[in-house]
């Protein structure tokens, strides 16, 4: 289902932005993807950490079309469910250590590049300083990466 969810969304040029604080458990979730599909040789894939906002010029360089942002949001899901929001459902949810400046950045892309922007949200299990992600969250950051890969990906789909 996030595959085709996916599919139907994600449109020409694609950046995918991995939100998060690898420091705090499985709000890393967003970086690790981020990380993963960059190995995978994903070219447009950016860990931005806690400061979306500040890759926003790289965004500028590359123009896209969509841009997907990957973070860890408590949308009331078990751990490692993962779900799309608009930026406006972003208020809906508990937790998300970035959702000013992200909600406000995906405002500022839409309105300046006329990209579309989405959130694929990863409900973590655990978000303290120092602890370690948890495994439903690694687990899902790896099959979210290969779906999101396969997506964009000049011969994925």
């Amino acid at each position: 289902m996030l595959c085709e969810d996916l599919t139907s969304i994600l449109s020409g040029r694609v950046a995918v932005v991995g939100v998060g604080n690898e420091d705090r458990g499985d709000d890393g979730a967003g970086p690790l993807i981020a990380q993963m599909l960059a190995a995978a040789g994903i070219e447009h894939a950016i860990d931005s950490g806690t400061s979306p906002e500040l890759d926003t010029w790289r965004l500028r360089e590359l123009m896209p079309d969509s841009v997907l942002f990957v973070d860890a949001v408590d949308f009331g899901g078990q751990p490692g469910d993962a779900a799309l929001l608009p930026p406006g459902d972003m208020r809906k949810t508990a937790f998300d250590t970035h959702r000013a400046a992200l909600s406000i950045t995906m405002e500022y892309l839409q309105s300046e590049l006329k990209c579309r922007c989405f959130l694929l949200a990863v409900q973590p299990k655990r978000v303290e300083y120092g602890a370690p992600m948890s495994d439903e969250v690694r687990r899902s950051a790896a099959s979210i990466a290969e779906i999101v890969g396969q997506v964009i990906s000049p011969s994925g789909g």
